[in-house]
């Protein structure tokens, strides 16, 4: 067997899981965007309100961490829910080490002042990152309810209000949350597209598995916890090392306990976004790094007898949906492979380009249902969806990368990366001064972009339209997007 015949192999093979991948993915959103398109937003969540008599006490808790430019914001606005003085604390869990310990005390005295119960709580040590800070002060925390808000959420005043009815008769459930909308959406394109993915899930897919009884993850903030939950859980430690994603941990063994949560897309609480690529890519890394670890502790538990067959499912397909980043990493050589004039052996059927063309077909239902949903214009979905594929082929290396340091490495403790913010700077006194964690990985795939781009240029010299457009506007493009705007931001201003 010669080099030719093992690169045709080879390429047979990466096209024709790529096209099964791009059919699964397909039916998977034009499912949900149908339901979506074709099932209304209610403008009132369907429990009804509470009344004053029975209104339970409720623990606000606000984990930061060096967020100076946000603290002050992050105080005031769960100071002003609108919650009975007596039936409301607020704990300030303050893991900094810079200015932000004045910053937060100042604003905890005014709040203090209003008549509102605060307290701020300072570790010796920040053991356990986000999740040891929650973890600590629950047992100081007297509601029976905990609402958890990270210090860029900036909740309406009727949060507590809307959600907190849906724990009335319904012992089974163990968290409520509301959507996230975004303060800094229009900021720029990046800021976009984030947008455009969050809505997808939180307008349409957790509603979708709400609606149908199945298992949701806890956003890590933005919702409200039964205490009780959280104690029989094992709290977002579940008693062992943390993970970097605790709020997905925990969501899944309170479900392997029997209990389940619910999205209510109609509760919109604002916050921020990634304003660079380089804090975004951050941001995913971890995400995609702390769902490798649950999927390391948690995978043998699926069969526990308490889950249907269904809820089995639902949990492994979220555990497992970030299996294809090695694999998308891997595909980045089918194309030279057909550029040096290798052919698969074996040719899916329709091709690939019918399978991208179904894809993007299927993004457009998903995220338009979603567009929809917020009564906008479902032309934002058209225009910003097809650059989910360049980008995806951007972030596989580093999401490929964080994968596999989930699942294989590092098996203590994973550092917790914040994401920065930069709030109104306008209204803070606070200057900036995060700089993004520089990333090796951005130079290779700034060099791997420049390569594609020049490959492009040369297959389109050739007169072979389809090649040249798919290494230039689906490869070359992504990792130069990723590529040189994580390099921008290291130089660029901090935040």
């Amino acid at each position: 067997m010669n080099g030719m015949t093992v690169a045709a192999l080879l390429l047979s093979g990466l096209v024709g899981g790529l096209w099964l991948l791009l059919l699964a993915a397909s039916l998977h959103l034009l499912r949900l965007g149908l339901w979506g398109l074709f099932t209304p937003l209610r403008t009132e969540p369907a429990a009804a309100p509470v009344a004053p008599d029975d209104l339970p006490f409720v623990t606000v808790q606000i984990p930061l961490r060096n967020e100076r430019i946000v603290a002050r914001r992050a105080l005031r606005a769960a100071a002003s829910l609108d919650w009975p003085a007596d039936r409301i604390e607020i704990q300030v869990l303050d893991d900094s080490d810079d200015d932000t310990k004045e910053i937060v005390d100042r604003a905890a005295a005014e709040v203090l002042a209003t008549g509102r119960a605060i307290t701020v709580l300072r570790r010796p040590q920040r053991s356990g990152y986000k999740a040891g800070a929650l973890d600590d002060a629950l047992p100081r925390a007297r509601g029976e309810l905990i609402a958890i808000l990270d210090a860029d959420f900036v909740p309406p005043a009727d949060f507590l209000r809307r959600l907190v009815g849906n724990f009335r008769d319904n012992p089974q459930l163990g968290f409520v949350q509301g959507r996230w909308s975004f303060l800094n959406e229009e900021e720029n394109l990046l800021t976009r597209v984030q947008a455009l993915i969050l809505h997808g899930l939180m307008l349409v897919e957790q509603p979708y598995l709400t609606a149908h009884g199945r298992p949701i993850q806890f956003n890590g903030t933005g919702g409200i916890w039964r205490k009780r939950v959280l104690v029989e859980a094992g709290g977002f430690r579940g008693g062992g090392t943390a993970s970097v994603t605790e709020d997905m941990d925990l969501s899944y063994r309170a479900c392997l306990l029997g209990y389940h949560g619910k999205q209510l897309p109609e509760v919109a609480v604002p916050t921020e976004l990634p304003g660079t690529m380089a804090a975004f890519r951050v941001q995913q890394q971890r995400w995609v790094r702390g769902g490798a670890q649950v999927l390391r502790s948690l995978f043998l538990k699926l069969h526990d007898g308490r889950l249907s067959s269904s809820e089995r499912l639902t949990l492994l397909g979220h555990l497992l949906r970030h299996a294809r980043q090695p694999y998308l990493s891997l595909c980045l050589i089918w194309l030279p492979l057909l550029f040096y004039g290798v052919r698969p052996i074996v040719a899916p059927p329709g091709g690939l380009a019918a399978a991208l063309g179904v894809l993007l077909l299927s993004l457009l239902v998903y995220y338009g249902a979603a567009q929809r949903r917020l009564s906008r214009s479902p032309l934002r979905a058209l225009l910003l969806a097809p650059l989910l594929v360049p980008l995806s082929m951007g972030l596989s290396l580093a999401l490929s990368a964080a994968l596999l340091s989930g699942l294989f490495f590092g098996r203590g403790e994973a550092e917790f990366v914040r994401t920065p913010k930069t709030g109104d700077r306008q209204k803070t006194d606070a200057k900036p001064h995060y700089q993004p964690r520089r990333d090796r990985l951005a130079r290779l795939e700034t060099g791997l972009g420049i390569l594609y781009a020049v490959l492009s240029g040369l297959a389109l010299y050739r007169s072979d339209l389809r090649l040249g457009l798919g290494l230039g506007l689906v490869v070359a493009v992504g990792l130069l997007w990723v590529g040189l705007g994580t390099l921008a931001a290291w130089r660029g201003p901090r935040l």
